[in-house]
């Protein structure tokens, strides 16, 4: 009886355990790296000291590979580069678009049946025989110029920047070995990097960590380079003809149906995964095996690869700290596109753009538009990463919008308000932009730049209202309507009552007049003072009206 209570309190927690390791559940990782797992292609590639006897030139091989379901653009400068001779070859059966920043010490060619189109450069690639192998490919341009200097693999490119050969210390020959895109110095890749390529989760337990890797049978992988940050248990699944290399300084437990070499030390194939029948690709049987073999640890991550490549490189981490691929930084920047153009309107319908000398009211809002010269025919948007004003000797950020309804292909409008706190009245507008294809495969930032001469806003110091012609003949119009049906109401109250009524009509006419002609409402105009005794004219014409329908005051006042 005490027997069976202890075989339900271990199945119980077997339960529990098993329950938690399906807890973790798989999701995509963006660009292939995340906290804890970043995954790289390590394409063949080499570079060497070599430059031709005759000129000093380098040789430099760049092999392109596309998935024809992806759009083929990149932006390629060379503007930096050493004199040299770029050899390039895709085996794509589509045209490569590339945005080319040009230098004419580099000769550009290109291996038959490559098909490649610059754009933003007259530069044409002379056409050489093809190869049909990355070794082959080396082994004619040796034949050719005496030696290489580099060989370049670069998947899906985005932008690649050659920055210059340096005086480091490079091997005598180039062998094509796996590298990592930040071994070369001298060239910066930009790599457009799939979203499902790596899927992996993570769960946090105290104590052992236990990492397990899948490659699913239909993913073709040779070789896979595992790098850890801290002592973990691996369990590593692949299909077979799967080789592990793992780099560790820390004490580590492995477990794999294919071979393995740590720290240059080569293990077989575990026997409990390879007897009988294969571990399946299975995500819960791999699970299960792995906590079996590993007394029940739970998994911390679990991760299946489909990144099909014949060298990949791996990074698992603590989650904790992150010492993943070290990134290169260069220290000779080159622009990365052909120039962009902005022309500055004053008002939304971009009819009359404004010339170099004209200025801008600072009170007003600006509109403005980006155009690339170059792309015509090429459906590429242009976006807008940020602007900023510089007025020395202060630079500050502007904020804008888009002008949706104007934006073409090619264009980018947008509009943006003036800042009214810098202390010069010459300004330099600057954006940072970038050609982009489906909003999604975009080349480096580049910046456009324009001057402004700006207008300061001056208030008008009369804060009367200024009339045109039709308002001062609408006052007097009204004025006259006024005055006629004053009139008429006081002929009303003197024969209703008899009485004489004095309201000063002449004065009141007066400052209508005044107030009228000068536009003022705001009762700045001199005012003309009122009499304080009767005028002749009332005398001689009020008052003998007056007296010729009444006999005395007396009889009046009755």
């Amino acid at each position: 009886m005490k027997m069976k209570s202890i075989s339900c309190v271990v199945a119980v927690l077997l339960c529990v355990r098993t329950a938690a390791s399906d807890s973790c559940k798989l999701k995509d990782v963006p660009g292939n790296s995340n906290e804890w797992i970043i995954l790289q292609e390590m394409p063949l590639g080499c570079w060497s000291n070599f430059s031709t006897q005759d000129d000093q030139r380098e040789v430099h091989i760049l092999n392109l590979l596309y998935s024809n379901d992806l759009q083929m653009f990149f932006s390629l400068n060379i503007t930096a580069a050493n004199p040299s001779v770029l050899i390039i070859r895709s085996s794509s059966t589509q045209t490569i678009q590339i945005i080319l920043s040009s230098n004419p010490a580099v000769k550009i060619i290109k291996t038959n049946g490559t098909l490649i189109k610059f754009l933003g450069s007259t530069q044409s690639a002379e056409v050489v025989p093809s190869a049909d192998g990355d070794s082959e490919l080396l082994q004619w341009a040796a034949d050719t110029y005496g030696g290489v200097t580099s060989f370049t693999t670069a998947r899906h490119p985005i932008n690649i920047i050659f920055t210059g050969m340096t005086d480091k210390q490079r091997p005598s020959e180039c062998d094509l070995q796996p590298e990592a895109p930040a071994d070369k110095h001298f060239i910066e890749l930009k790599l457009f990097e799939p979203s499902n390529d790596l899927q992996s989760c993570y769960m946090k337990h105290p104590g052992e960590q236990l990492h397990v890797i899948n490659i699913p049978d239909d993913v073709k992988i040779r070789h896979v380079f595992v790098h850890l940050s801290s002592e973990s248990k691996l369990f590593l699944r692949g299909p077979p003809n799967t080789e592990w290399k793992i780099h560790t300084s820390h004490t580590i437990g492995f477990l794999s149906n294919n071979p393995i070499i740590v720290n240059d030390m080569r293990s077989p194939p575990d026997e409990r995964l390879i007897s009988g029948k294969l571990i399946s690709d299975d995500a819960g049987d791999i699970r299960q095996k792995a906590m079996s073999l590993y007394n029940n640890i739970p998994i911390t991550s679990y991760s299946e690869i489909r990144l099909s490549a014949a060298h990949i490189q791996l990074w698992i981490m603590d989650n904790n700290s992150s010492p993943g691929p070290a990134k290169v930084q260069h220290t000779t920047p080159a622009p990365t596109s052909p120039p962009f153009n902005m022309l500055v309107f004053s008002s939304p319908d971009f009819r009359s753009p404004l010339d170099s000398i004209s200025k801008v009211q600072i009170d007003k809002r600006v509109y403005a538009e980006i155009s690339h010269p170059i792309m015509e025919g090429i459906p590429f948007d242009i976006k807008v990463r940020g602007c900023w004003v510089r007025s020395m000797p202060v630079v500050r950020n502007i904020s804008f919008k888009e002008e949706f309804g104007f934006n073409f292909p090619n264009k980018l409008r947008f509009s943006f308000e003036m800042l009214q706190d810098l202390p010069s009245s010459s300004w330099e507008l600057e954006c940072a932009v970038q050609l982009c294809m489906m909003n999604k495969y975009c080349t480096e930032e580049s910046q456009v730049k324009r001057n402004l001469l700006v207008k300061p806003y001056k208030p008008n110091p009369n804060p009367c209202f200024e009339f045109g012609l039709s308002a001062v003949l609408g006052i007097a119009f009204g004025g006259f309507l006024i005055g006629v049906l004053l009139t008429g109401a006081l002929w009303f109250i003197k024969i209703r009552t008899g009485h004489p009524v004095a309201l000063g009509m002449r004065s009141t006419a007066a400052e209508l007049s005044v107030l009228s002609l000068s536009g003022c409402p705001c009762g700045l105009s001199k005012r003309q003072p009122v009499p304080t005794h009767p005028s002749p004219s009332e005398d001689s014409s009020a008052n003998a009206s007056i007296g010729s329908t009444q006999s005395t005051p007396t009889s009046s006042m009755a």
